[in-house]
Order: structure tokens, then C-alpha cells, then sequence
């Protein structure tokens, strides 16, 4: 029985606009905006030192349906390099870049195979003469996909592995959108070697014999997809199996929780977020963060809190527009003395009550998508954005209340 080596990724998102992060210095904007292609390229260029028989790439390579002409010839590119290595690639479309947008169709090269069917289908992969493996997937017709499609993935020849690739939702998973939604036991019960999943941003290794794997996304995007982001290596024998997450990131989001109790004067804060900005650039990579201060709020910052952050936040910036690995603070939240526990009948426990249960957004948008500027440039709100615009809410009203 031969030897696999593969990588899977997912959730490229090429051309992601970095929305909301336009007022930041023009390098640093610049540098953000092509991330999502300088971790694609690190990626590919794993795949070529891996010498891998083939890559996997689990929906979503691109932000939105209608795709553009640079994010295509890009992966045209990326894909010639790996055929110059006789590498193949494996492609399903998922809800960002399902198959009903308008775009300006290229050719790929000849060892990219793309599942352009609405249902699960077997595509080949050889080695030499030989049939090596059976990759089965499908591809989103349209941008959301709600029926459960575990029950289509069957096995239809004799190769030595078999492996799905799928972009959905784990039933269960909060604040998500449920798209093409299965249990863990369905996948279990369709005897694959091995399932390549897309959708979820953040990494899972839901499995391990067979192996069932979100890789999570190459590049963080917001500030709410923290930590190193890459793909996975993965390695299948008769006898063992082994999948190895290998970073891609070009830029790391990361939110800093630091303790300011004891700090007893500016000074000492500065020095404190120093170090971790220090620590931060030893990792050779930029790094976009936002800054939690916890702990006992200390009077040099009680007496004047947004002016003193607001001034330190100037300064944080004016260290590191110039820099190349850069460590950019996007903001500064107090959230010292966040243990005040409220009374039952408080208002505010019943407004955040109020905005936990409220889920009317398309009444609450409708008069605004009537404007033909809202039709051009809006928008459906996701799962995940309808989770941010609640958190958010809850922690304005917070800090409303502490300045009360």
C-alpha cells in the first residue's frame, strides 16, 4: 500500500478588504491587505519543500463569489509552480466563493482538479499508472447550502485511501452559519481515511483515527481570529497516519490581556506593554493586537482614562509606522474592575438580556437596504458578525456605565 503526503488547507479568502482597518498608516493597511496572498504563497511554497503528492484546498480560496482577475491569476501562478514539481490540486467552492457569482473565467492548469458538481463526486489521483487515492467532494451552487450531504459521500472505486473534503458546520458549533451542517458520528460512518474539512476559521482536530480536521483559516483577518494560522501536513500509511499544523501566517492577530493592579505609575504601564510588544516581535512576524487591561483600575488612569489611553496609543504608533515587523495596536480597553456584580432588577442586566435575545436584524435593515448604495456595497450579515454587533453592544454599555 503506497504513502500519502498531502496538505489541507482552507478559508484563503484571498482579497479579504480588511474592513474598518483603513485608517491605520498606508504601509501597514498595504501590508495587511495583501497578507491573505503572501500566506496562500507561504503555503504552496510549503508544498513544494514537503515534495506532496497533492494539495487540498477546502472552499472558500476567495472573499467573495465574484472573484477577482488578480486573486485568479495568483493562484493560476501558484498553481504552474506546483505542476513544475508534478504537484496536483484539489478544489471545492464554498459559501464566500460558491459557483453563482459573476467573474471573469481563466483556465487552470492541467494538474488542478476542481468538483464543480452540487453533490459529492470521486476525482482521481494517480501515481504513475497507478490509482493512488479517490478524493471525493462538492461545491456550493450557491451561497448557502442548509441540506446535510454526509449521506452522498460514497465510495465508488478500489483505491488504496479515500478522501473527503467537505465545507460545513459541525451541528452544534455556536455562532457560526449552519451551512451543509453534519454530526461527527455521519462522517464516522462513511469509512473515509480521511476528511478535509472548510468553513470554520479557527483550527479542530475533531478525530483522530480517521483523521477529521479543520485547519482553520491561513491568515487572521479581524481581530477576532488570533493566534498563528496556517494548514496541515498530513501523512497516510497502511500502518499510520499523522497530520502536522505548520504556521502560514504574514500577519498574527493577538488581543493582550495585561494586568495593570500593580502598576503604580504611567511609566509602569508603558514598560509592561514594552515587553510584550518586545516578545511579540522576537517571533519575526507582524502583529496587529488589541490591549485589555484587567485588574484594579490605578489612579494615574482613573482620573483621566480616555485622554491618558488615547495618548498612548499615539505614542505606541509613532514607534512602529516606520517598522517592518511592526506591532500595531489597534486599540486600548480598560476592563479593570469588570467583577461589579449588578442587582437582579438592574437596567443594566436587563438591556444586555435584551440584546442576548434580540435577532430581528433584517426588520431592524430594511429601511437602509432599500438605498441604492446599501444594494451596491452591503452586504448579508453572517452568524459571525451578528455575534460581534452583540458583543459590542454589551461592552459600550459597560463602559457607558462605569463612567456614570
Amino acid at each position: 500500500m503506497t504513502k500519502l503526503t498531502f496538505i489541507h488547507a482552507a478559508d484563503l479568502h484571498l482579497d479579504s478588504p480588511f474592513a474598518g482597518m483603513s485608517n491605520i498608516p498606508n504601509q501597514i493597511f498595504k501590508r495587511l491587505k495583501e497578507s491573505t496572498f503572501q500566506s496562500a504563497r507561504n503555503m504552496f511554497d510549503l508544498a513544494i519543500d514537503q515534495e506532496v503528492d497533492f494539495v487540498l484546498l477546502s472552499g472558500d480560496l476567495f472573499d467573495e463569489s465574484n472573484r477577482s482577475l488578480k486573486a485568479q491569476l495568483f493562484l493560476r501562478n501558484q498553481f504552474l509552480k506546483l505542476q513544475e514539481h508534478e504537484i496536483d490540486v484539489f478544489i471545492i467552492y464554498g459559501n464566500h466563493d460558491h459557483l453563482g457569482g459573476e467573474w471573469t473565467p481563466i483556465e487552470w492548469p492541467e494538474n488542478v482538479h476542481v468538483f464543480l458538481s452540487s453533490t459529492p463526486s470521486e476525482q482521481s489521483f494517480y501515481r504513475g499508472d497507478q490509482l493512488a487515492a479517490s478524493i471525493y467532494g462538492f461545491s456550493y451552487n450557491e451561497r448557502a447550502v442548509y441540506e446535510n450531504m454526509t449521506s452522498h459521500y460514497v465510495k465508488t472505486t478500489d483505491a488504496p485511501y479515500h478522501i473527503a473534503m467537505l465545507h460545513g458546520t459541525l451541528a452544534g458549533q455556536e455562532g457560526h452559519d449552519a451551512y451543509a451542517p453534519f454530526q461527527l458520528q455521519q462522517l464516522l460512518s462513511r469509512d473515509f481515511d480521511y476528511w478535509a474539512l472548510g468553513h470554520i476559521h479557527k483550527r479542530a482536530l475533531l478525530h483522530e483515527d480517521p483523521m477529521i480536521i479543520y485547519p482553520g483559516n491561513l491568515q487572521g483577518r479581524h481581530i477576532k481570529e488570533t493566534g498563528e494560522k496556517g494548514c496541515y501536513v498530513v501523512h497516510l500509511s497502511e500502518n499510520s497516519h499523522a497530520a502536522e499544523f505548520i504556521g502560514c501566517s504574514d500577519v498574527i492577530f493577538e488581543t493582550l490581556s495585561l494586568d495593570i493592579t500593580d502598576t503604580a505609575h504611567m511609566t509602569d504601564l508603558v514598560t509592561l506593554v514594552d515587553k510584550q510588544m518586545s516578545r511579540l516581535k522576537e517571533r519575526g512576524i507582524p502583529h496587529v493586537v488589541k490591549i485589555e487591561l484587567t485588574g484594579e483600575t490605578p489612579a494615574y488612569i482613573r482620573l483621566s482614562q480616555l485622554e491618558v489611553l488615547e495618548e498612548l496609543m499615539a505614542v505606541l504608533h509613532e514607534q512602529e509606522e516606520e517598522e517592518d515587523i511592526f506591532v500595531w495596536v489597534m486599540s486600548i480597553d480598560c476592563r479593570t474592575n469588570e467583577d461589579i456584580v449588578y442587582p437582579e432588577d438592574s437596567f443594566l442586566k436587563e438591556l444586555t438580556s435584551e440584546i442576548a435575545q434580540f435577532d430581528t436584524y433584517e426588520e431592524l435593515l430594511s429601511p437602509i437596504k432599500r438605498h441604492p448604495t446599501y444594494r451596491r456595497l452591503g452586504k448579508a450579515l453572517t452568524k459571525e458578525d451578528e455575534v460581534d454587533i452583540k458583543e459590542e453592544a454589551q461592552r459600550l454599555l459597560t463602559e457607558q456605565l462605569k463612567q456614570l
